[in-house]
């Protein structure tokens, strides 16, 4: 028996659904997206966990070193604090690079096991300003 397949707008369809293997399929592709798309979303969490902890030691940094600045000349020295997990030092080297001024390096890091945050900020004082 020969069967003939009708074409045209009367033709029939077998619509008996997907099979096994195109579920299959569709379901790796389907899982290799979300996969991808897992990894980058943990990737960018990082990322944004790390530029806030750097922007963070930068803003302390900054303000201890307008802190340092406000002072008399002359009570201007070493020193070191600790702002929650952040580590703050600073140093002071008088007559570093220009006679009657102070160069003072500020440098923020935290200790707790947070990998690459450190920011050191240098700034020079004249005893005249």
């Amino acid at each position: 028996m020969i069967y003939q397949q009708e074409s045209g707008p009367k033709a029939k369809f077998d619509n008996r659904g997907l099979s096994i293997i195109e579920v299959i399929f569709a379901l790796s592709i389907f899982a290799i997206g979300i996969l991808a798309v897992s990894t980058l979303s943990i990737s960018a969490i990082s990322s944004n966990a790390s530029a806030r902890r750097v922007t963070d030691a930068t803003a302390l940094a900054e303000d201890r070193l307008e802190r340092l600045a406000a002072m008399p000349y002359d009570l201007i020295q070493d020193g070191q604090v600790t702002e929650g997990a952040y580590q703050i030092t600073w140093v002071v080297v008088e007559d570093d690079l220009v006679d009657k001024t102070k160069s003072i390096t500020v440098t923020v890091n935290c200790p707790n096991g947070w990998k690459d945050t450190k920011v050191a900020i240098r700034h020079l004082i004249s005893k005249n300003s």
